[in-house]
């Protein structure tokens, strides 16, 4: 593919241009060799994250990790990524300015008509790669109601549940630091310095407590049994979590941990196939 112009150029980036399905034309997608292909969309949120990280950091991520998977994929795999949903559902982060977001019931009405497209199309692969925590619940479930709607195989790639494990941060950012904390501060740092204000958070951190910690064995905020809760229940910055002990050095380890392992689920689910029910002709 000729690389495209300037102007052209902005509507991919940052996504390599010779995997942006929107640059084809219909004949040229019509014509693709799609038994072993994937189509994907980042599904992204655009809400608060403290004092010192953009309101656009899950779309920075989402689309930042799925480039540099991308990149280290083999060319000859077929894998076409659409423009993002930059809005997801944000409704927990409402009580803090900038966060936009969707209900629960347009971000579903979206995925399904976008899957019927990409279903017309001819395509048998669709992965939601979700970058925003508050996204996961919708998308699991969606993504069963999508495949019995359209029969696409359809995945949900959520780039915070991939089974790996990251480098050990102290116990209480592990119990309560979800958000804007060490871990996403940390990547940011690796992936736009400049957008990082450090210098805000003006001495403010640590996590939220219970008054009698002893007393809270099983319900906590992360499970194993999980109570019902909204930002401002937990922090007065917007930041749920320590973002102080952040540094780009844990940022680059935990992108490069990321990148390689989504790599591997991605030219995976281009070959995807579902399993042979257990009954039928063939079950071993």
């Amino acid at each position: 593919m000729q690389p495209p112009e300037l102007a052209a150029a902005q509507v991919h980036r940052p996504f390599p241009p010779e995997r942006y399905l929107p640059y084809l034309t219909t004949n040229q997608v019509t014509a693709l060799p799609k038994q072993d292909a994937a189509v994907i969309v980042v599904v992204a949120a655009i809400e608060q994250h403290g004092p010192h990280l953009p309101i656009a950091t899950d779309l920075i991520l989402g689309e930042s990790l799925l480039t540099l998977a991308l990149e280290r994929a083999a060319p000859a795999t077929q894998l076409w990524v659409l423009p993002s949903l930059a809005y997801g559902r944000s409704n927990e982060h409402t009580a803090f300015a900038g966060t936009m977001t969707l209900s629960q019931a347009t971000l579903g009405t979206v995925i399904h008509e976008l899957a019927a497209s990409v279903a017309r199309a001819g395509f048998r692969r669709l992965v939601l790669f979700n970058s925003h925590g508050g996204n996961a619940p919708v998308l699991d479930y969606l993504a069963r109601d999508v495949r019995e709607a359209t029969g696409l195989m359809v995945f949900h790639l959520a780039m915070f549940r991939t089974g790996l494990s990251y480098p050990q941060i102290n116990e209480q950012e592990a119990r309560w630091g979800t958000h804007a904390g060490e871990w996403e501060t940390s990547m940011m740092l690796s992936l736009t310095p400049e957008l990082v204000q450090m210098d805000r958070l003006e001495g403010k951190g640590g996590h939220a407590h219970f008054d009698e910690p002893e007393k809270h064995e099983h319900v906590q905020m992360l499970g194993p049994v999980m109570f019902a809760w909204s930002t401002h229940d937990i922090t007065t910055t917007g930041a749920i979590g320590d973002p102080r002990p952040a540094t780009r050095e844990r940022g680059d380890d935990i992108i490069r941990l990321t990148v390689e392992r989504c790599a591997e689920i991605l030219t995976e689910i281009a070959g995807f196939e579902m399993p042979i029910p257990a009954g039928s002709e063939g079950d071993a």
